[in-house]
């Protein structure tokens, strides 16, 4: 019996050992891609920070109309960066909060902004809320360039940001924040598009090429909607059926970058 106990215990240290191996083995190194999407949000920063300064600027002139056209541009900057968000947890959470109706006064940065420019349709007392997020947004600047990312959460929060988009921002009934939500999705699919490009050849063939070709897909969906030089339609002018359109084409792409990242090596 003991020596049956003993030869129990060694197999099960065995199999232990085996499944530790097996963990190890399917990790994939992603260092090199993970630098490359680095490379690109660094990009972003210069003239993220330079059309921030100049929107802090109109707020604090009183320009009304110059800060509602320049908002949705400047904000598209962030909006490139979300797949790697959770690098800068708690920045991110001062420099885009979530807003509720009915606690306006709790959102922080782009989201307060954004309520005082198109709801409220002032800048006027905003101008203390523009200067702290500048200020946030020159601190993220800094910490981009060293922050850490891990490689497999910057891709499957790729897909966790498509989700999001098209279960909850694209569907809320809410429509008093809904004006520069086609713009966030634009952004959104220049992230994709990079992190399509980056990791493609780490992937199925097969799987990229479709993920490349339901960003087409998209990216024609929203050009639909192009009024001007980076300028777009009011999302919360769309028609149901549009709106549908435009959620169907984000899901489809969420779904083929799932499926890619699932085929990583």
């Amino acid at each position: 019996m003991i020596l049956a106990t003993a030869a129990l215990a060694a197999c099960g240290s065995d199999e232990k050992e085996e499944a530790v191996e097996q963990v190890e083995e399917e990790q994939i190194d992603l260092t090199e891609e993970v630098e490359q999407f680095r490379a690109f949000a660094i990009e972003q920063m210069e003239p993220f920070v330079a059309d921030l300064e100049l929107l802090v600027r109109y707020v604090k002139e009183g320009k009304l109309e110059e800060a509602q056209k320049l908002y949705p541009l400047v904000h598209m900057y962030y909006e490139r960066l979300q797949p790697m968000k959770a690098s800068f947890a708690e920045l991110d959470a001062t420099i885009d909060s979530s807003i509720e109706e009915g606690k306006e006064d709790e959102a922080t940065g782009f989201a307060k902004l954004e309520y005082g420019l198109f709801n409220e349709k002032t800048t006027t007392g905003y101008e203390v809320v523009v200067e702290e997020l500048f200020t946030n947004v020159q601190q993220l600047s800094m910490e981009v360039e060293s922050v850490h990312l891990d490689g497999q959460q910057l891709v499957n929060d790729a897909v966790s940001m498509l989700d999001r988009v098209a279960t909850t921002q694209l569907t809320d009934e809410e429509t008093s924040y809904a004006f520069s939500h086609i713009y966030d999705v634009k952004a959104n699919t220049e992230a994709v598009e990079e992190i399509v490009k980056i990791f493609m050849s780490r992937a199925d063939t097969q799987k990229a090429a479709n993920v490349t070709e339901k960003l087409a897909v998209l990216n024609d969906t929203i050009a639909y909607y192009e009024v001007g030089k980076e300028d777009y339609v009011n999302y919360s002018y769309f028609t149901s059926k549009q709106k549908e359109e435009l959620i169907a084409a984000v899901s489809d792409v969420r779904d083929a970058l799932k499926e890619m990242n699932s085929s990583l090596k």
